[in-house]
Formats: C-alpha cells, structure tokens, sequence
C-alpha cells in the first residue's frame, strides 16, 4: 500500500503514526509543497490514499488537482477545502444544530459598532487557522485595525468558565482535552484529558455528521456552564490524546486497505 501525507510541518503523533505505518509495509511519502519545486505536469495519483495535513493555499492547490485526477483523500479534498472558510463552517454547524456563539458577516467594520453595545465581538479571519488573527474587540476604535479587503466574521464574544476544550475524533472514538488560550508552551499544547460528557458527545457526533467526517479536531468553550463550538479542524494535532499516534495509525491503515479492495471511505456514523 501506498500513502502519501500532503503537509506543512511534522508533529510528533504524524511522525510516529508514519513510523507505525512503515513498520507495517506501508510505503509513505511526505510531500511539503511550500519546501520543494513542482511540476504541475508530472502531478498523478502515484498512492492508493492521500492524507491532507496542510490548509495553505499551496497544499489546498496540490490536493484540488489529485482529487481532479481521482485521488482518494482523507478527509475528502471537497469537505477539507470547504472547511478551511470559517463562515461555511460556522453555517454548516448551526444547520446541525451545533451551538455556536451569535455570528455576523460584514465588509465594513462599521457595521459591527451597533454589536459592540451588547459586549465585546471575537473577529477571525474567515481562512484563519491555529488561532492566527483572532482578536476580541472591546471598543469601537479597535474596529479602525480591521482589514478592509476582506470578508469580516464576528462572534460573540463569550466569556469561558475555565480552559478551553479540545474534542478529537478518531474514527468511532472521541476524546477530550483541556487547553490554555492561546498557546504558548509545548505543555499547552498537550492539556489535560478529561471525560466528554455525553452532551459533549452529542455535539461532536453532529459535527461529524454535518461533515460527513471522522477524523477532526473541534474547539469548545464552556461558558456559564454551556457549550458553543468556536471552531472545527479539518484534522487536527491529537496532541493529549492517549495512543494518538496508534491510534491515527490504524485508522488510515484502515481507510487506505479499504481503498485498495476498491471499497469507498468510509465514516462513523456514530463516535462513541
């Protein structure tokens, strides 16, 4: 079998999710496309999966044009590409009926002055990604720093009880983790993990669904005592998910010999 994982930087449960995969007879191949020259030309599907592990335009790019091409990717390139749009997102997630903070979308920041009234908004970009250029307005000439080339999204602004939570799933199975925000340290990065209450639950299942995935990252904040999801991860780190490299293992092993029997991917329907 051959797998190739389309990313921007190796973290430790990728690389030894790699190693476990080449001890099985996996052949793997790393492709960084913001560190090497390719040829458009010689792109083709050389591997039975591809695993997208990078949302910059480049990799988005490369990965659009294997899926032009009948490559299979995990998750698929349509639903990684539509969730790199935070305003896609956050719709697909109310449709669900996933609790999200109040949301806008404006091209002027004027817009927002009203809002402000009512308390301070949450502005992200609407590609963003792993936090990048989030900010919590407060004020209504902090709203003078607002690019004005660019679709604005704005959330409230809700205030969380503690640590933010981190819910990943994997396959049929969900997990929990505690985080400070932002993240500063390696240490912040791998939490603490804590029990899903089946509420929780609940809501990643909707999330998975909505999708139609199941291999994601989902941020929560819990705020007097209620959840809202403020963000979805195509896939995600893992990091403080007990096993998180066997377990990714064994989850793409899965996907790629599905593929290679000429079966199509498949999801859990149900994390449990």
């Amino acid at each position: 079998m051959r797998i190739c994982i389309i990313l921007d930087r190796m973290n430790p449960n990728i690389a030894q999710a790699v190693r476990l995969l080449s001890e099985r007879g996996v052949k793997v191949e790393l492709i960084h496309p913001e560190k090497q020259l390719i040829s458009l030309s010689r792109v083709r599907v050389e591997s039975d999966l591809y695993l997208l592990k990078s949302g910059s335009d480049l990799a988005l790019s490369l990965a659009g044009a294997l899926h032009a091409l009948g490559a299979a990717t995990l998750n698929p390139y349509p639903t990684v590409a539509m969730m790199r749009n935070k305003i896609v997102v956050t719709r697909v997630l109310q449709a669900a009926g996933v609790p999200t903070p109040d949301s806008y979308l404006t091209a002027k920041a004027d817009d927002l002055v009203p809002l402000l009234e009512a308390g301070p908004l949450i502005i992200k970009p609407y590609q963003g990604s792993r936090g990048e250029g989030i900010r919590i307005v407060r004020h209504v000439r902090e709203l003078a720093a607002l690019s004005s080339n660019a679709p604005i999204m704005a959330q409230r602004y809700v205030e969380p009880d503690g640590r933010d939570l981190k819910i990943f799933c994997i396959g049929a199975r969900l997990f929990g983790v505690r985080r400070i925000w932002p993240l500063r340290t390696y240490q912040d990065k791998v939490g603490d993990p804590f029990r899903l209450s089946p509420e929780l639950r609940q809501i990643a299942r909707r999330c998975g669904r909505a999708f139609g995935i199941d291999l994601f990252g989902m941020d929560v904040v819990l705020s007097s005592g209620r959840p809202y999801v403020v963000d979805v991860n195509k896939s995600g780190s893992f990091m403080g998910v007990p096993d998180a490299p066997g377990l990714l293992a064994e989850h793409i092993y899965a996907a790629c010999r599905r593929i290679t029997r000429g079966e199509p991917l498949r999801y859990a329907a149900d994390a449990t």
